[in-house]
């Protein structure tokens, strides 16, 4: 976004802003010795932090900081920084989860004029909304260990918290301690890597990476060591995180399979204490729980193994400019529908909203091939006066840094959104296609954005280790269905935002009955969503989280073993 401001008149450093968000003696103002010991236990890692925006506000509610001109300029400034939103505790990248949903306490600027003062302007006022008391910086395992000892014993609730890309408010939760892993930055290339305890396994080249590594980190990673690592599109997302526990798609997705199937080995500290590795040859039924049982719920994860791919040149088309109008994108989605499942089987996957697409083929696969593989889009642009654009890029690494990273690096804005996996059965007729095309259209209708991902692992044999829902398998296409909200946003407004996007899904609900959803990135009342994100893995998954959290330790919303909304620890969902 691009602010009517000059950024070189500000003075304030990262840790000058970071100072007036922090309460750095702690001790000094805690309310009870439980605090004092942990403090004490974590030597000192325990913080206070108040909201993004708070340097703006000249009026607060029990919000730690202080009001300051230039720190609030250089929030501003930054607010739409995806980047440097992750570096600080307290941002959330949905920015309603920055707020209590339910009653409206917020610190919020105007995610679209960060500069309108009628945002943090008197009677305005800074509010600490669902943003976590506390905040402990991981570092080591025993950080962890010493805050579930704490939350058995004072009651007090736990979120684990990365980068803060989080649709449903997992890792927000007003009064809680979070569990802050972002600064576990350490990744290294293993060229002959063999899983703990497994000898006889042949070795398999991987990557071995900290929580706090993000997309960003990754690819120059990968392209550095010669190595394709797959993930998705946002710079500022946690590679293995929330995105690796609960599924995890990406534009190489098709062929390459979902972050949870690349993951080799897990390293993670459960509730009940311990700290164990997880992979094919111990603590297998952790394994299967944490290749997408979703994150927040089995246990903090410190370190992943995952695998590492060939570095091959890629086959990218590109289609822009397509108008809003709503028989171009009928025909446009027209062309997707009735070419998805030949395109799938021929390597392509990629992301397409109403207005452009941009697919990606990683298959050793000529330009001119690409070009007869994609013929029916070509051809739909023609009609338009449009060119779809082909081209080739060295490795996907050097495609996302020229094309993915600009695009989205955008972020920290408040959004609701519903999804749906759409099975390749319902494109098998024409009559099929054509009753999905009216349900996407009427799904789509009304609202501020649709994406349409081909980034099932349709052309991915798996190796049924994993627990995502089986309907990830044998899917063609995830839509997701998004609105943004306002900084000004009500309650009784976003429930009535989140309730129309639910009734909308409710068109490809019904027309696939036997499908679900991603965990990640669903509707904040998905119906039946033990099914939805977990299929016939739920049961098994459940058994896995008695045997490892024995005492709920870790619960969040809609997770395995998640207690119900009428516990307090969601009195801010809408």
């Amino acid at each position: 976004m691009q602010l009517p401001l000059d950024i070189a008149s500000i003075t304030n450093t990262w840790s000058q802003l970071m100072a007036l968000m922090l309460d750095v003696n702690v001790t000094s103002s805690l309310a009870t010795i439980n605090w004092d010991n942990l403090n004490s236990s974590v030597n000192g890692k325990l913080f206070q932090y108040a909201p993004f925006a708070r340097a703006c506000f000249k009026d607060a509610e029990r919000v730690v900081g202080a009001y300051d001109a230039n720190a609030c300029a250089f929030a501003q400034a930054h607010y739409s920084d995806g980047q440097y939103r992750d570096t600080i505790p307290s941002s959330y990248q949905g920015l309603q989860w920055e707020t209590c949903p339910s009653t409206g306490e917020s610190c919020l600027l105007d995610w679209m004029n960060p500069l309108n003062e009628a945002a943090f302007d008197y009677p305005k006022a800074c509010q600490q909304g669902s943003i976590p008391a506390y905040f402990l910086e991981v570092q080591s395992a025993s950080d962890v260990q010493d805050a579930f000892k704490f939350s058995v014993e004072t009651g007090v609730d736990l979120v684990v918290k990365n980068t803060g890309h989080e649709f449903q408010g997992r890792s927000a939760r007003p009064g809680s301690l979070a569990l802050w892993t972002k600064n576990l930055q350490k990744i290294a290339y293993e060229p002959a890597w063999i899983p703990t305890g497994c000898e006889d396994i042949a070795p398999r080249t991987a990557v071995r990476l900290e929580p706090g590594i993000t997309f960003n980190d990754l690819y120059a990673f990968g392209e550095a060591n010669n190595i394709t690592l797959p993930g998705g599109s946002t710079p500022s997302v946690s590679a293995t995180g929330g995105y690796v526990l609960g599924g995890g798609h990406g534009g190489l997705s098709n062929t390459a399979g979902l972050g949870a199937d690349r993951a080799l080995e897990f390293t993670v500290v459960v509730p009940t204490g311990d700290v164990l590795i997880a992979n094919a040859c111990q603590n297998q039924d952790l394994f299967f729980a944490l290749r997408g049982g979703g994150g927040g719920t089995f246990g903090v994860v410190m370190e992943t193994v995952t695998l590492a791919l060939p570095r091959t040149p890629i086959q990218v088309v590109t289609l822009d400019g397509l108008s809003t109008d709503v028989n171009t994108t009928r025909a446009f989605w027209k062309v997707l529908v009735d070419n998805s499942l030949v395109w799938a089987n021929a390597g392509w996957g990629g992301y397409a909203a109403a207005t452009s697409l941009q697919y990606i083929n990683p298959l050793p696969i000529t330009e001119e091939e690409a070009q007869t593989s994609m013929q029916p889009l070509t051809d739909f642009a023609a009609q338009l006066g449009l060119t779809v654009i082909h081209e080739q890029y060295e490795s996907f690494a050097v495609f996302y840094q020229q094309i993915l990273e600009p695009l989205y690096a955008i972020s920290g804005f408040p959004l609701s959104t519903s999804s749906r996996l759409l099975p390749a059965q319902n494109f098998e007729t024409p009559e099929l296609r054509e009753e999905l095309l009216d349900a996407l259209l009427n799904a789509s209708a009304n609202h501020s954005l649709t994406y349409v991902f081909a980034t099932t692992p349709y052309a991915y044999k798996a190796d049924n280790l994993t627990s995502v829902t089986p309907a990830w398998r044998d899917s063609l296409l995830l839509i997701e269905v998004l609105d943004t909200l306002e900084y000004n946003t009500t309650a009784s407004e976003q429930r009535e935002v989140i309730e129309g996007l639910s009734k909308s899904m409710d068109f490809l609900r019904n027309i696939t009955p036997t499908s679900g959803t991603y965990f990640s990135e669903s509707d904040l009342y998905e119906p039946d969503h033990e099914k939805s994100f977990w299929g016939a893995n739920y049961e098994k998954l459940a058994e896995i989280k008695l045997k490892y959290d024995p005492q709920h330790v870790l619960d969040c919303w809609h997770c395995v073993g998640w207690k119900g909304q009428s516990d307090q620890a969601y009195s801010c969902y809408p």
